[in-house]
């Protein structure tokens, strides 16, 4: 939990307010959009990585037995979202965990695409779009990943079960430092952002 904790501050929080700072907005303008843009985010989150594990499991005809895409956090209940199903640890299997990190590669490449092609005027829209498509990339696969690390049985434990110990280190280190690389990218290229864009 508090590692948790501190990974959003250093993945989602800290690159977003870096990004603020370095723009031409007072902190007036941005401020209210980190509140919204944090919430959307938070409330997203869970449902958005766990969807992509039931597309995957609808797609290969795999029995779903239970599903909790939102953590009940008005009750206490911290935890992460999950989806039950019939899981043997094969190549079909090796997909459908997959699948919510190959889409946060798909988002990063999208994410980057339109930071630097379209001119965001907005705070709201770019720290939103900053969030979604290239920080909760980087979130997700770097929270999962180093729980994976700590021991925790989760994505990337099952992946090495469905493949080998080294796909899953492989698939963790390559798709993280790519994450990380695009967001420190974008966080030096677009000092006084908008006024100097694409400049």
């Amino acid at each position: 939990m508090i590692i948790s904790v501190l990974e959003i501050a250093l993945l989602i929080m800290l690159p977003l307010v870096l990004f603020y700072q370095r723009s031409i907005w007072s902190y007036k303008k941005y401020l209210p959009s980190i509140m919204f843009v944090y919430l959307i985010w938070y409330l997203s989150y869970a449902p958005f990585h766990e969807l992509m594990h039931m597309l995957g499991a609808w797609i290969f005809d795999k029995p779903i037995y239970e599903v909790k895409l939102i953590p009940r956090f008005w009750t206490g209940d911290l935890g992460s979202g999950y989806v039950r199903y019939d899981y043997k640890g094969d190549s079909i299997d090796f997909i459908i965990i997959l699948l919510p990190y190959a889409r946060d590669m798909i988002l990063l490449a999208l994410g980057y695409l339109l930071i630097i092609k379209t001119e965001i005027k907005k705070p709201f829209m770019i720290g939103l779009i900053l969030v979604i498509m290239i920080l909760s990339p980087l979130f997700d696969i770097g929270n999962n990943y180093f729980a994976y690390l700590l021991g925790s049985m989760n994505d990337f434990n099952a992946l090495g079960e469905s493949s080998s110990k080294s796909v899953s280190h492989l698939i963790g280190i390559s798709f993280f430092m790519t994450s990380a690389l695009i967001t420190i990218h974008i966080l030096k290229r677009y000092k006084n952002y908008p006024e100097h864009h694409n400049k």
